[in-house]
């Protein structure tokens, strides 16, 4: 039962940051330049990390980071196994997928953070 229950929090986690993702990057979608790529994933991250602790605080970091590793490793195997795009010239541009693991975490690290504020006092 905890198994199933860790692989749906994961999933809802994903679900929002992906959302998240897709409502930013048509709000920034004005180029590609470092700035419009890796905001909307900043964002995805520490929503989907804010959602991730929301479901349990003691599990929350690492739920939150695993979800970040998941979508980086499936947005990385869809663009350059599925897709077949070349690595480029910038590859910070190139592998922006990268940061979700980060996002997510100070997402979650960030809500436990501010919990604790709040509650000491």
């Amino acid at each position: 039962m905890n198994t199933l229950l860790l692989f749906l929090r994961t999933a809802v986690a994903a679900c929002m940051g992906l959302f998240v993702w897709v409502l930013a990057r048509d709000l920034f979608a004005n180029g590609e330049n470092l700035m419009a790529v890796t905001l909307p994933v900043w964002m995805s991250g520490l929503a989907g990390g804010v959602v991730s602790a929301l479901f349990s605080p003691r599990q929350g970091i690492a739920l939150a980071f695993t979800t970040g590793v998941i979508l980086a490793v499936l947005f990385l195997a869809f663009r350059h196994l599925y897709l077949g795009l070349p690595l480029g010239a910038n590859t910070l541009l190139t592998l922006w997928p990268m940061w979700f693991p980060v996002a997510y975490y100070l997402g979650a690290y960030g809500y436990l953070r501010l919990l604790q504020r709040v509650y000491r006092g």
